[in-house]
């Protein structure tokens, strides 16, 4: 069984409305968005058509080291092919669960000096966060179900233009 949780309109609504703040908050500037894959790739698309100002858009992804570890140990498997050193940089997340793989690529991307750093999330558990993490710019907070749809899940359930709420036995692979 299935609940949708976030329609396809209420994303597309407040996507918009993110794509006004970046584009306020970065006026003047270029910015380079690094989209998380595979969780963010929807999101980040939609989010990058509502930006006003230049962007140029990167990909990095990831897998922990232990599915189900608390150890938040990462693995990157596709880094970012240009340089960061000097541009601003915006994180794209899908949802932020513990907040421990978001923390760990922000700071592994400082390191590469950026003129700034800040992250996008189209979704927060905030009674999840296992670390301090500062989301700059968040679409929705999220309680703690399972969510699949827009790009976050696994299986055919990604392709939904919505997001929906699923029991744990129900995922599709």
């Amino acid at each position: 069984m299935t609940d949708v949780v976030i329609t396809e309109d209420a994303l597309q609504t407040r996507i918009r409305e993110l794509g006004q703040d970046v584009t306020r908050a970065y006026e003047g500037r270029e910015l380079d968005l690094v989209c998380l894959i595979n969780g963010a790739s929807m999101f980040c698309a939609d989010l990058m058509r509502h930006i006003r100002v230049p962007v140029r858009q990167h990909f990095l992804g990831f897998s922990a080291y232990d599915k189900g570890s608390r150890s938040g140990e990462v693995r990157l498997t596709l880094d970012v092919a240009e340089p960061l050193e000097g541009r601003h940089v915006l994180v794209v997340e899908g949802i932020v669960v513990s907040g421990r793989t978001p923390r760990y690529v922000m700071e592994l991307l400082k390191l590469r000096g950026p003129a700034s750093i800040a992250l996008c999330a189209l979704g927060v558990k905030p009674q999840s966060l296992a670390v301090d993490l500062a989301v700059s710019y968040r679409a929705f907070d999220l309680g703690p179900e399972i969510l699949v749809g827009y790009g976050v899940g696994s299986g055919p359930q990604r392709a939904l233009a919505h997001l929906v709420s699923i029991q744990p036995g129900n995922m599709a692979h």
